[in-house]
C-alpha cells in the first residue's frame, strides 16, 4: 500500500510540473520596452516597429520588444541613463546624444566630416564603428546597429539662409553637445541646448528662432507650422543608433543573439 501511494504522489508530481512548464517558459522569455523621442509618424518609429516585428517572429516569441514613440520613456539623455542603470531595455537615439558619457561619440557628428551618407555607413560598418561599439560597451550600453538620422537641415523664421553670415544673431536651438553649440556659436549665432520634446511649443512661443534637424524629423514633427524658412545646409550627418541596456542583452540566449 505505501508502494502505491509513493507511486500515486509521483504521478501527482510529474502532472503538476507538465502543467507549470508552460507557465515556466512564458517566465523565460525576454520582454524589452524601446523608446524614443520621435513622433510615430516618423521613420525610426516605422523601422524600430518594424524590427520588433521581425525579432518576435524569428525568436518564436521569445524575445518581445515594445516600441515607445515621443519620449515615452524619457528624453534621450534619460534614456541612455536608463540603459546604463538597466531601468530601460532599449533605446534608438541619435548618436551625438551619446556625447554626455562619451565624448569621443561626437566624432560622427562632425560638421560636414561626411560627403554622403553611404561613406558615413561604410565607416560605421567597419574600424569606426567597431571602436564606438566597443567604448558604449563599456559603458553598459550594446550597439545593435547603426541606422540613420540624416543630414541636418537649418529651419527659421528671419530670413533664408544662404551664407554662413546669415546666421548671425539668430537664437538657435541645437543639441546639448560641445562641438555644435561651439560651431554655431563660431558662426555668430546665438544656440543653446533644449529638450526635443519642448522644441515645437519653444519656436511657436519664439523663445528661439531656428533649430536644426533633418528634413524627416522637421516634416514628421510639423515644423513648418511654426518656421517659415528651410535652408539645405546638410552641414550634419547623425547616426540613429540602435541599443539595448548591456544587462539585457546578456539575458538573451546566444542562439537568439545571432538572430
Amino acid at each position: 500500500m505505501k508502494h502505491h501511494r509513493t507511486l500515486i504522489k509521483g504521478a501527482m508530481l510529474a502532472a503538476s510540473l507538465a502543467a507549470l512548464s508552460p507557465v515556466m517558459a512564458m517566465a523565460a522569455d525576454v520582454k524589452i520596452r524601446l523608446g524614443h523621442v520621435l513622433p510615430e509618424s516618423h521613420s525610426w518609429h516605422q523601422a524600430a516597429t518594424g524590427f520588433a516585428d521581425e525579432v518576435s517572429t524569428r525568436t518564436e516569441g521569445r524575445v518581445a520588444i515594445e516600441v515607445f514613440a515621443s519620449g515615452q520613456l524619457g528624453s534621450e539623455k534619460e534614456v541612455i541613463e536608463g540603459l546604463q542603470f538597466g531601468s530601460v531595455q532599449a533605446g534608438l537615439i541619435g548618436s551625438g546624444s551619446f556625447q554626455a558619457i562619451e565624448p569621443r561619440m561626437g566624432i560622427i557628428e562632425m560638421p560636414y566630416a561626411w560627403g554622403a551618407r553611404e561613406q558615413a555607413f561604410a565607416a560605421l560598418d567597419g574600424d569606426l564603428g567597431a571602436a564606438l561599439e566597443s567604448m558604449l560597451d563599456d559603458k553598459g550600453i550594446k550597439v545593435i546597429g547603426w541606422w540613420e538620422n540624416g543630414f541636418r537641415n537649418i529651419t527659421n523664421n528671419v530670413r533664408p539662409i544662404e551664407k554662413p553670415a546669415d546666421l548671425d544673431g539668430l537664437k538657435i536651438r541645437v543639441t546639448p553637445d560641445k562641438v555644435r553649440l561651439e560651431t554655431f556659436e563660431l558662426l555668430g549665432a546665438q544656440p543653446a541646448p533644449l529638450s526635443f520634446g519642448e522644441l515645437y511649443s519653444a519656436l511657436q512661443q519664439g523663445v528661439f528662432d531656428a533649430q536644426e534637424n533633418p528634413l524627416a524629423i522637421i516634416y514628421s514633427s510639423s515644423f513648418f507650422e511654426v518656421q517659415k524658412y528651410v535652408s539645405l545646409t546638410e552641414h550634419i550627418w547623425g547616426a540613429a543608433t540602435l541599443t539595448m541596456s548591456k544587462s539585457v542583452w546578456e539575458k538573451i540566449s546566444a542562439e537568439d543573439q545571432a538572430i
